[in-house]
Parts: structure tokens; C-alpha cells; sequence
């Protein structure tokens, strides 16, 4: 039998890496034109050969990009570019560089801003270990040509737990929060209880619940707060600091005339997420209720995950359709205010598998194929990071994120046209059904929020509505301010609250 070359050994496994055919980019623009004739003629989003074709990447690579992958998968450093250490009976190669870039020594991380004191680059390219030593916690590694600047006497000292993690995961820390996440229905969410407002602001072990919490429910309740508009400020800035938008640092919802959103009206507003027409959407939102109506405004809160959980069990097709097919906001204000976003409904954020990084759920089920001694088990919600559904600014339906298709006319006598409609009524379809889902009554947890009460929410997955009220209810006016959080405060102030819990 003759010897298969290595580089193509490497070349074939970066093919499967990136979801590679043989066929050049143009021959995949072509394949993609004619699925959407596929499309319009069968009225079926992708046929199961063609979901394959395109799991692990929307567009494929030119084959140098697939060689130049094959040059780094089949690398190998010489002995004399590389510190070897031992792991659990295992040899490991560590580039030089890798490793003195890693150092946290006083001297190459400032002990009190924490950053660090030289650049990456500055690291000669000629550098290589000079004196290695190893013990069951450490490794202490001398260098030859150093970082400019650094005395003959300067060690990089590295736990080997740390290396450990580096051939695991290839990570160096990378946390995360891991806790599963709970889908809910109304009558599960009803069994969990408020959160006093004195334990909130200054019990520790308190606040970690509520954001426990927040994350694996995406909503919690506080009760008992100052009657003072200064109140949700405090509430938010628990947790982080607020977000400023056109609204500005908070902002009231309360009937006014000539209304700039329909919060600021008495009508009844159907289940949304706040802001999806901005490129950082808030991740929490907070309303504190000042004064409650007597006749109607009921807040309503519905979890999208259980939704698009159950839909992916229930109709993949609706899940496919929803997580591919972007959908355009706008708040289009003349002379005032104009954003415009566009966004898929199920947002879904790359998984690692093995060393591998996959795209999406569909990516992952084509790289499992590949490796038959994989056996993890994957659901869609393993990659689901977020939801977009804001039907009072939604705008009119556009191709701006089908990049596989020229803007005015294709091969084959398809128009713009007939793609865009393909487009709008696969979606629609898709839409429908998910709406059907949050709508579902045993889905819908209802509250008449009182004084003193303020709701926290997961903007990105938990929808929020409101029933009709009374304007004229006489001394009852219904009166909520609000603040916006981002998520990486959030994640930001969980991660140390857990740290510190487990120290």
C-alpha cells in the first residue's frame, strides 16, 4: 500500500475541521443559488445533503486557507524549541514563548494594577529554555535571550495545574459560569420567593443567590424598597454599574401624551425584549414600582428558552429556520433617534468539543460524525446564548445577512425578489410557531407589581409584556423606573461572588 504524505493527512483533517469541499468559493455560491431554487420551488428550508455541506462553515475557505491549516496541524517544534515537561506519565512539548508570556512574576505583572509589564512581542523570537526545573507543583524556567530588560536571574514559575489545563482545554483560566440553566413555567417560578431589599444590599451570600439565580431563571423579584427614585439606582449598582441609553442612566415608564415608545402609552404591550435594535442590547433590565393602578397593568414575564427548548424537540426545521434566518429592528425616529440591527431569533455561541471549537448545534452534529470514538451527548440548548423577539420594532424584512447572494439579480433567472420572499415566509412559518410557545398559558407568569417592588430580568431570554391599565384610575397612577445592566458587569460580579464563596 502505498504512503499517504502527512501534509495530506493534516490537509484532509483541516478539511473536516472547517466543514471543506473540494470545489472553489464561486462553485459554492452557485450550490447556495440553486438551494434557494430548491427553496422556492419545494418551499423547504435545506434538504438533509445540503444541511451536511454547510455544518461546519456558511462559507467555505480557499484550499491555501486549508493548507496553511494543514502546516499548523502537522508542525512539530524541534527538541531545542521546545520545554518538555511530564504530565500525570505523559510527555508534553510547550513552545518557549507560550510560556514566558504566561509569567506572573512581581517583576513581568504589576502586583497592583495587575497588568502586564511587557508585550508579547517583545519576547525575542529566539528565546528557549536555559535551565528547567520541575517538581510535583511547579515548573521554574530559566531562559536564554529573554524579554529586553529583564536581569539573567528572572525565572518563570508555573504551577503545573496550569499546564494541565493548557493540554486539556488549551486555556489558561477562561471562566465561565457552568450552573445549568432551568427552563420554568408559571407555576414553577411561583414556588420561589422575593428578596427582601436590607439582605439584598448587604448580605453577601444574598445578593450570590439572587444572581444565581438571575442566571439559571433569567428573572427574581426584590421586595421592600425605599420609596425614592434614587432606589433603583442603588438596587442595579449592586450589582454593577448601570447602562446609558437615549433614555438615559434610568428612565420612567408612565402614561404620557405623544408618546416616543409604546411603554410610555395604556395600552396593552405584548411580550418583547427591550433595545434588540442595538448592537449591545442590555443584558438585565430592572423596573421598580413606584405606584401601582388599580384597574389593570399587570406585568407579565414569559422564559424564551423553554420555548426555543421545546421547539427544537418539537420542530428542529422551525429551530434551523429561527437560528439561520436574520430578522431587521429599527427605532427610526426623524430628526431624534435611528438605530437598526439585524439579528436571528435563536442566537446561538460556539461550543467547545474535545480541543475543538464548533459553531452551532447543526456544526456539531457534522463533527461528531467524524469522530466516531466521541461520545458526548448534545442538545441545541448547549449552544442557544440568546433570543431576539421585539415585535413593535421589528422592520421590514431585508437580505443584508445572506452574503452568498449579489444584491441585485442571480444565475438562473432567481431574483432578489423571490429570495426575499422565501426569506419572509420561511420565517414567518418559523415565527408563528415559537410565538404560539411563549403565548402558551401554563407559560405566562402574571404579577400586579406593588410599591416597593422591583423585578429583575434577563433581557436576552426572558420576554416581558403588560396588560392595558385605567389612566384615568384618579390617585392611582401606574408609575415604573427602569435601568439597564450589560452582561459582562453581571458576569463580572457573579464570577467574583462564587470565587470568594468557595475560598
Amino acid at each position: 500500500m502505498a504512503m499517504i504524505p502527512r501534509h495530506h493527512n493534516a490537509l484532509r483533517s483541516a478539511q473536516i475541521l472547517l466543514g471543506l469541499r473540494s470545489q472553489s468559493l464561486n462553485s459554492s455560491i452557485s450550490h447556495g443559488q440553486q438551494r434557494w431554487y430548491s427553496n422556492i420551488q419545494a418551499g423547504r428550508v435545506h434538504n438533509n445533503q445540503q444541511r451536511k455541506h454547510n455544518a461546519l462553515s456558511r462559507a467555505p475557505l480557499h484550499g491555501r486557507h486549508a493548507r496553511h491549516m494543514a502546516t499548523l496541524l502537522g508542525a512539530d517544534l524541534s527538541q531545542r524549541d521546545t520545554v518538555n515537561v511530564k504530565i500525570d506519565g505523559t510527555l508534553h512539548k510547550f513552545s518557549p514563548v507560550l510560556l514566558r508570556d504566561l509569567c506572573s512574576c512581581s517583576s513581568c505583572v504589576d502586583p497592583s494594577t495587575k497588568q502586564k509589564e511587557f508585550s508579547t512581542v517583545d519576547i525575542p523570537l529566539g528565546i528557549s529554555p536555559a535551565e528547567v526545573d520541575i517538581n510535583s507543583k511547579t515548573v521554574t524556567i530559566q531562559w536564554n535571550h529573554d524579554v529586553p530588560g529583564f536581569e539573567n536571574k528572572h525565572r518563570t514559575e508555573l504551577p503545573i495545574d496550569l499546564l494541565k489545563s493548557l493540554v486539556s482545554s488549551g486555556s489558561y483560566k477562561g471562566k465561565r459560569v457552568t450552573t445549568p440553566r432551568t427552563y420554568w413555567e408559571a407555576s414553577e417560578f411561583e414556588e420561589l420567593n422575593d428578596f427582601e431589599y436590607e439582605a439584598y444590599m448587604n448580605d453577601e451570600t444574598v445578593l450570590l443567590k439572587a444572581l444565581r439565580q438571575l442566571h439559571t431563571h433569567g428573572l427574581i423579584f426584590v421586595s421592600g424598597l425605599p420609596e425614592s427614585t434614587d432606589s433603583v439606582i442603588k438596587t442595579g449598582e449592586r450589582i454593577g454599574p448601570l447602562k446609558t441609553t437615549f433614555y438615559g442612566h434610568t428612565w420612567e415608564v408612565r402614561s404620557v401624551p405623544n408618546a416616543i415608545n409604546v411603554a410610555y402609552t395604556s395600552s396593552n404591550l405584548g411580550f418583547h425584549m427591550d433595545l434588540m435594535y442595538m448592537v449591545q442590547p442590555p443584558h438585565l433590565q430592572l423596573l421598580h414600582c413606584m405606584r401601582s393602578s388599580s384597574a389593570g397593568g399587570a406585568s407579565l414575564f414569559t422564559d424564551s428558552f423553554r420555548a426555543v427548548d421545546q421547539l427544537s424537540r418539537d420542530d428542529p426545521g422551525a429551530f434551523d429556520v429561527l437560528s439561520d434566518l436574520a430578522v431587521d429592528f429599527h427605532y427610526d425616529h426623524p430628526g431624534s433617534q435611528y438605530y437598526h440591527r439585524s439579528r436571528r431569533v435563536i442566537e446561538q455561541e460556539p461550543l467547545k468539543l474535545g480541543r475543538t471549537w464548533v459553531r452551532n448545534y447543526r456544526a456539531a452534529q457534522r463533527w461528531l460524525e467524524h469522530q466516531p470514538e466521541q461520545h458526548q451527548k448534545l442538545s441545541p440548548m448547549d449552544f442557544v446564548d440568546a433570543v431576539s423577539w421585539a415585535p413593535p420594532f421589528q422592520a421590514p424584512f431585508s437580505l443584508r445577512h445572506e452574503p452568498e447572494f449579489p444584491p441585485e439579480s442571480l444565475d438562473g433567472g432567481i431574483t432578489t425578489a423571490q429570495c426575499l420572499n422565501s426569506h419572509t415566509s420561511r420565517w414567518h412559518e418559523a415565527g408563528q410557531k415559537f410565538n404560539e410557545l411563549i403565548h402558551k398559558k401554563e407559560a405566562i407568569y402574571e404579577r400586579m407589581m406593588k410599591p416597593g417592588q422591583c423585578v429583575i430580568f434577563d433581557n436576552r431570554r426572558v420576554l416581558h409584556a403588560r396588560t392595558a391599565f385605567d389612566v384615568d384610575d384618579a390617585g392611582k397612577e401606574r408609575w415604573l423606573r427602569g435601568a439597564y445592566i450589560d452582561k459582562d458587569p453581571f458576569i463580572s460580579r457573579l464570577t467574583v461572588l462564587e470565587d470568594s464563596a468557595k475560598a
